[in-house]
């Protein structure tokens, strides 16, 4: 089978792996699949990683439509994407 890939589409994928090529960012992923709508402080504490840390990486996953932030009264909550679902069934099934 051949499969041909764009240059523009090699370099999303590149972005792409990149964002994931992090464990942390990987088990925040999972983390906001299983548990959405949680705040930055929030993942912090569950990852027991600095808020700032946890920041970094969210923003990251976010730059890439794995996950999107919407605002709820004075909070940012954080939620997974469908592409980020799809992210994490893709590697799932090829694991």
């Amino acid at each position: 089978m051949s499969v041909k890939f764009t240059s523009k589409q090699i370099r999303l994928l590149e972005i792409y792996f990149k964002a994931v090529a992090n464990k942390k960012r990987v088990k925040i992923l999972v983390l906001i699949n299983n548990e959405p709508d949680l705040n930055v402080e929030e993942i912090a504490k569950k990852m027991k990683i600095q808020y700032q840390t946890a920041a970094t990486h969210i923003q990251r996953l976010e730059r890439v439509g794995l996950i999107y932030k919407r605002h709820s009264d004075l909070e940012v909550l954080h939620t997974i994407t469908p592409k980020g679902k799809e992210f994490l069934r893709f590697f799932k099934e090829i694991l």
